[in-house]
């Protein structure tokens, strides 16, 4: 889970202590899977374990860490009887681990996996950390999902805001041949000389949303992309567009080796920029989480 990333980046050590709180267990209706994470200190706490029902009642619970009369609590919650949830929790809260910060920050800066062992309550039991160990809960620390939209467009602006709102990395990516670049330059805009450029920082929490609006930017954007560890590659357009730009990338690619999604998108009867930005997020969601049940994007299979 990555919400340690943003979590942690919170800590100011003289406003301290810092309570760490991992959600190892999950019975029912649950609003969050174990590995979420709650982080709290006198003032009041971050994160989510709930929809807003529990942290109140966790906090509470966790005075005794806050006073410093015990290094760590196990919790169980009976959201049946609290809330009428129909769902039981088990949490693990600790005195946050001082080099657990330095981990983490460390992850995120380079984009790297950790995976984090929480000590189940019990005899010998040791603090969150990256050392593998017996009755402990583990838990991925995954980097967070980038998105880089390729484009100069109108639509550009609402995708990248809606995925702040998500807490997605995002950038926009402009190729120096874009017209757009001498007439409009932005300050934020990233102008590639060439899309083969970017191909190298594309990992498998990155995706990628070809928007160029040109046959010949997007052809080569998606050369540059299609062999990349991207888990999620969209382009915006019409069908007609996308079988001519896959006919000329055929000869240099195995169109068979992914999906591409395109048009992008969920349909949700989208009309504006920021409906369609909608469209696009929900489709990333669904894909990046494993969450879609029957796939509606075309296997791109062309005969050349």
């Amino acid at each position: 889970m990555s919400d340690l990333f943003e979590l942690l980046a919170q800590v100011e050590p003289e406003r301290g202590p810092w309570i760490l709180v991992t959600m190892v267990a999950a019975e029912g209706s649950t609003y969050r899977t174990p590995g979420a994470h709650l982080l709290l200190n006198a003032e009041g706490y971050s994160g989510m374990l709930s929809g807003g029902c529990l942290e109140a009642e966790v906090m509470a619970r966790c005075q005794p860490l806050l006073q410093g009369k015990v290094p760590f609590l196990a919790m169980e919650i009976d959201t049946r009887r609290l809330l009428g949830c129909h769902g039981q929790i088990g949490l693990v809260a600790e005195t946050l681990p001082p080099d657990l910060v330095n981990v983490v920050t460390e992850a995120r800066e380079q984009r790297q996996k950790r995976t984090l062992y929480t000590s189940m309550p019990g005899p010998g039991w040791l603090p969150t950390s990256i050392t593998p160990r017996d009755n402990a809960f583990e838990h991925d620390l995954e980097p967070s999902l980038r998105l880089l939209v390729f484009g100069s467009g109108p639509g550009v602006p609402p995708l990248l805001r809606m995925a702040e709102v998500l807490g997605w990395e995002s950038k926009q990516l402009v190729l120096a041949g874009d017209p757009a670049v001498p007439l409009r330059p932005q300050a934020d805009w990233t102008v590639l000389p060439s899309a083969v450029s970017v191909a190298r920082q594309v990992d498998e929490r990155t995706v990628c949303i070809v928007m160029n609006h040109h046959v010949g930017r997007d052809t080569e954007t998606l050369l540059a992309l299609w062999n990349t560890s991207t888990p999620f590659l969209g382009m915006l357009g019409s069908r007609r567009r996308r079988d001519e730009i896959l006919e000329r990338i055929a000869w240099s690619v195995d169109l068979d080796s992914r999906v591409l999604h395109a048009p992008v998108g969920i349909e949700l009867g989208a009309e504006g920029a920021a409906a369609i930005a909608l469209e696009i997020c929900a489709q990333i969601q669904r894909e990046v989480a494993g969450a879609g049940s029957a796939r509606q994007d075309l296997r791109s299979s062309l005969a050349v």
